[in-house]
């Protein structure tokens, strides 16, 4: 079986699979439009231009349909990442169809999250659909496509060592918002501020726009990590800091977290919290700093169960049974 992955490397969540599946003894490539800020990994970069510019059209699509020209006889499948394929407009959907290929759309959050379902019509052309958390499959429109597969987000371990820190005199707090408001940015400047305003001994490192390896560094030297307190779900940055035995303090929609537990047989290791009780949730992480190193510890274990490259690899090939071409 080859497949290819492309246009983006979200994250590095498509670069994760697409290395878990070359484990697993499949052929996987991932091509991407640009390389994505922060550093992430590609297997072929088409080096395109602001893809979101008309003015880009004339230098980017004769690069993108060499692209795929080259693609089409090659791969089985075809993995779109954040409802984009390798051409505008998804103008190739209909041949890859014509040409039996499986298709394969995973959604990244905003791209499907509480979007109507006149938006998302390019589904009709998957064989399957992907959300990575059950929030986002009961906010996704609903359609004549496939009903959402459930599958978490991948990150390889290999390149994530432990980093458990034993807490010291004062609690440090990593934050690093993609966008402010989505995360709830200021509600945690204002309770870190107002902690600090009583004399709680707690320091808030606030990280952004900043290479990926920078960050890391940063993740590690912290106590615990706030992910967000809005969305209802965590995301890559608490994946990552899951995987460095980080504790980390996030928003959790109860429904998605109770099935979230249900499907996997274990307790969410994240300290729940919300716009209104974050200032008391972290008071209460700095009278118990002791056992955060435990926490962390079992933070690290959850992500090897659920976000492990190579078990998330093996959801996606199961998927990939489903929509392969017959003769392949």
């Amino acid at each position: 079986m080859r497949v290819l992955h492309s246009p983006i490397n979200i994250a590095g969540g498509p670069g994760a699979i697409s290395q878990g599946l070359r484990e697993l003894g499949v052929e996987s490539t991932l091509l991407v439009f640009n390389e994505r800020p922060f550093e992430r990994g590609f297997d072929v970069n088409l080096e395109l231009r602001d893809t979101s510019r008309l003015s880009s059209v004339p230098f980017n699509l004769p690069k993108q349909l060499r692209a795929f020209a080259k693609a089409l006889p090659r791969f089985d499948i075809f993995h779109f990442h954040a409802g984009l394929t390798l051409l505008p407009r998804r103008l190739n959907l209909p041949a890859l169809r014509l040409a039996r290929k499986g298709i394969v759309f995973q959604s990244w959050g905003s791209d499907l999250r509480g979007r109507p379902p006149s938006a998302v019509r390019y589904l009709r052309s998957a064989g399957a659909v992907i959300v990575g958390s059950f929030l986002t499959r009961r906010l996704a429109p609903r359609g004549p496509w496939p009903e959402y597969d459930v599958v978490h987000p991948a990150i390889d371990l290999t390149d994530w060592d432990l980093a458990p820190v034993e807490p010291g005199d004062v609690l440090r707090i990593a934050h690093a918002p993609s966008k402010r408001a989505v995360k709830g940015t200021d509600t945690v400047l204002a309770a870190v501020e107002s902690l600090r305003a009583k004399g709680a001994p707690i320091e808030l490192d606030l990280i952004e726009g900043v290479p990926n390896r920078e960050a890391r560094l940063r993740y590690a030297a912290a106590d615990v990590v706030i992910d967000q307190l809005r969305i209802g779900w965590y995301g890559m940055l608490a994946i990552e800091s899951m995987a460095l035995a980080k504790p980390v303090v996030v928003h959790l929609d109860e429904e998605a977290a109770a099935e979230t537990e249900e499907a996997f047989g274990l307790e969410l290791p994240l300290v729940r919290a919300s716009e209104t009780d974050l200032e008391e949730v972290l008071a209460g992480l700095i009278d118990r700093r002791e056992t955060l190193p435990e926490l962390g510890g079992r933070s690290r274990a959850y992500v090897e169960r659920v976000h492990s490259h190579t078990e998330v690899a093996k959801q996606v090939l199961e998927i990939y049974e489903r929509v392969r071409p017959e003769s392949s």
